[in-house]
């Protein structure tokens, strides 16, 4: 059952057993006439009201700080969704980065191979095939260089972005543990 169908409950059963209990108590306990008796009775209907004030004012406070906390705990979650979307996406793109710079050397390295083949080959059309090749992993090796680029600046940002919703995702968890407190009272 809910806080606040249990804090109602409780205030309707008070309030029952304030106006039937009371009033024959007090009515039990005074040898005085009728008049002394309508007098209890105005100061017992006077504690019930002020118990029925001070119970709305304690649900109310109850409402308000239920609402607060479905607010942060929601805020919370998507936050923590945010978070670990940009996590997978900064991993996505620093392995991709770092299978690029991986490759890199291989490409060098193949190249200065097809440059040395080709100082040794006299044939003019295995040449021109070795200089076709030549040209082409250069074009493939500044391309490779331009995205490895691209993603290091693309992993710097995500990292900045990551850093950032993070930070706010600890100030989110950190407003939930003063609602806690909070709830939980001295």
């Amino acid at each position: 059952m809910s806080f606040m169908k249990r804090l109602t409950l409780g205030c309707a059963v008070t309030i029952v057993t304030m106006c039937f209990a009371a009033p024959t108590r007090t009515l039990a306990q005074t040898d005085k006439p009728g008049e002394s008796a309508k007098g209890d009775s105005d100061q017992t209907l006077k504690q019930l009201l002020t118990e029925v004030r001070e119970l709305r004012l304690a649900v109310q406070r109850a409402t308000i700080s239920n609402t607060r906390f479905q607010m942060v705990i929601e805020r919370v979650r998507v936050q923590q969704a945010h978070v670990d979307a940009l996590s997978r996406q900064f991993e996505n793109i620093h392995s991709q980065a770092a299978e690029m710079k991986a490759a890199k050397p291989q490409m060098e390295q193949q190249i200065k191979d097809a440059e040395e083949l080709l100082d040794r080959t006299p044939d003019p059309n295995a040449h021109a095939d070795l200089e076709s090749r030549i040209k082409g992993g250069k074009a493939n090796l500044a391309r490779l260089t331009q995205e490895e680029e691209r993603l290091r600046n693309g992993e710097a940002s995500l990292d900045t972005e990551l850093q950032g919703a993070q930070a706010k995702l600890n100030e989110l968890n950190s407003q939930l543990d003063a609602l806690i407190s909070e709830l939980k009272g001295p």
